[in-house]
């Protein structure tokens, strides 16, 4: 096994979360004897520019119509169209005058296309709304040109107040289940002053899990019945998952279901949380008790009830992590079962999987040379690199 080159105490702290004692997961094991072993020595990566000239891109998504575009969202208010390789001129939707975006962690943060987007036109956005900066999601539908947006269709799903201008989240995205996952940061500020982490009251530092196909008796969407905290008088129904401190990027395992976290860190370490595909939700990934594998809160604690990430790295090698996807697609078949991620302050690139015994191995970090900060997955499952410099990559072969 080969591990990043990181301090010996950190290294303690990775085996403790790989061993699963507090919670942390394996591979199914029908996924263990199917998978083979991933050798971080091979690993890999090349990028191809597919197109440049996006106004600080934060996002890259499919809408899932088998029309081969790409849509884009970039920071400050809009969402732009690759077709057949090229900028569609006209922005697919215009939201700058509904988008507060003066913070550098504020602005429209993503989008995702309802799973029945071919027949319905519904898409969902994440951003800070203005004029406070509420952590909002939105509904909108496409106009008669597919290439259009109905600006006026806009209907809002979801807004939460925090009082800082970071630590938003902000990624909306579906789930194998049909469900709309919303990633909320813990309101802002350092170390969480209002331990939001850690409140199950309160919508921040939580990763929400929303039926949009109905509505509840007071919101514009339903609680799904299993979510964990559905008949907690003292939680709030929507979380899935909280203890987050920024939940920048999250995915899901297309082939298998499983959820991957990155979760962004406080001064010292950044982290990736796993979720097998049969959890009933409920976890706790322990911010702001801790960072990542180390006592944040207090200089002891305990990880009793706490699941630890599965993989985090030091400030030695970055400062804010860009969560990624597991590679499903057929261009670089050795990267077939290897969750990429990256680091948007240093550029560098990582691949992570689990092997046969069901540990979690790391390869060791690979130069990007961008500010990466987001991934994403077409229709075939081939992944994509945002540069907000301004620049759309594919990943290729870099072997």
């Amino acid at each position: 096994m080969r591990w990043l080159t990181v301090p010996a105490g950190l290294r303690r702290g990775l085996l403790l979360g790989l061993a699963g004692a507090i919670g942390c997961g394996t591979a199914p094991a029908e996924a263990q004897e199917a998978t083979p072993a991933f050798d971080p020595a091979a690993f890999a990566v090349g990028f191809e520019l597919v197109v440049e000239g996006f106004d600080s891109p934060v996002h890259v998504a499919d809408p899932g119509d088998d029309s081969g575009r790409l849509f884009v969202v970039e920071q400050p208010g809009r969402i732009r169209i690759v077709e057949d390789g090229a900028l569609v001129e006209t922005p697919f939707l215009d939201m700058v005058e509904l988008v507060e975006s003066s913070g550098s962690e504020q602005g429209l943060l993503s989008i995702a296309f309802h799973p029945d987007y071919a027949e319905n036109g519904t898409f969902y956005v994440g951003y800070t709304a203005l004029p406070d900066g509420a952590n909002s999601v939105a509904r909108y539908r496409v106009s008669d040109d597919p290439n259009l947006a109905d600006a006026a269709s806009g209907e809002v799903l979801l807004a939460v107040e925090d009082y800082a201008g970071n630590h938003n989240g902000g990624l909306v995205a579906f789930g194998p289940d049909g469900y709309l996952y919303v990633g909320l940061g813990d309101g802002g500020g350092a170390g969480d002053p209002n331990e939001n982490g850690q409140n199950r009251a309160t919508l921040l530092g939580s990763v929400l899990r929303l039926d949009v196909d109905n509505t509840g008796d007071e919101t514009p969407y339903a609680i799904p019945a299993d979510n964990p905290f559905a008949g907690d008088a003292e939680a709030s129904p929507e979380i899935w998952s909280y203890g987050l401190r920024n939940p920048w990027r999250f995915s899901f395992d297309r082939e298998t279901g499983d959820l991957y976290i990155a979760d962004v860190g406080q001064g010292e370490l950044e982290e990736v949380n796993f979720q097998a595909a049969n959890s009933g939700g409920g976890e706790n990934y322990g911010w702001n008790i801790m960072e990542g594998t180390a006592c944040y809160a207090e200089e002891e604690c305990s990880p009793d009830g706490l699941v630890l990430p599965v993989t985090e790295y030091t400030h030695e090698f970055g400062c804010s992590v860009t969560g990624g996807f597991v590679y499903r697609g057929e261009a670089v078949p050795a990267l077939t079962g290897v969750y990429l991620y990256a680091d948007y302050c240093s550029g560098l690139l990582w691949g992570l999987e689990h092997d046969t015994s069901g540990e979690w191995v790391v390869s060791d970090p690979i130069e990007t040379g961008m500010s990466v900060s987001s991934f994403g997955e077409d229709a075939a499952g081939e992944l994509y690199v945002v540069d907000r410099g301004g620049g759309l990559y594919r990943v290729t072969d870099g072997s």
